[in-house]
């Protein structure tokens, strides 16, 4: 199952920035708080974007791709590609897969537990490492 990221605030994502070795300055801190409360999976734009207003000094969207870049290495977050674009952000770093609604751009976490094991079928001439799996479709209402 999917691990669920909780809201975070300061002091917790402090705490979860040091658990990951990296230092918490106040650009890295309102940019882990941004993706670490977020669902929505956002490329580094989005990032800036959302988070450039909220410290008293300038952020350049050079920091927020250095600070996404220092998360993605620590572990801390991930990066991810769901089709030709740019790369987004995924607080979730757990094995899983995404779902992307083609009407709205929205972005849903999969479990992997509910993708059989492709890797599996493969055969022996294929050592996999690693696979995720993007489903691109609609998402249906309850009552369609």
């Amino acid at each position: 199952m999917t691990k669920k990221i909780e809201q975070m605030n300061a002091q917790s994502v402090e705490k979860f920035l040091y658990g990951h070795g990296v230092k918490p300055t106040p650009q890295r801190m309102v940019i882990a708080q941004f993706v670490l409360n977020t669902k929505a999976h956002p490329t580094a734009d989005q990032i800036f974007q959302e988070v450039a207003n909220k410290l008293p000094v300038l952020l350049s969207r050079a920091t927020v791709y250095n600070t996404l870049n220092t998360l993605v290495a620590a572990g801390a977050l991930k990066e991810v590609y769901l089709e030709a674009g740019p790369a987004r952000y995924d607080a979730n770093v757990e094995e899983h897969h995404h779902f992307v609604d083609v009407k709205t751009g929205q972005v849903f976490d999969i479990d992997s537990e509910k993708v059989a094991s492709i890797a599996s079928e493969l055969g022996p001439k294929f050592k996999v490492h690693h696979y995720s799996i993007t489903f691109f479709g609609e998402l249906q209402k309850a009552s369609e």
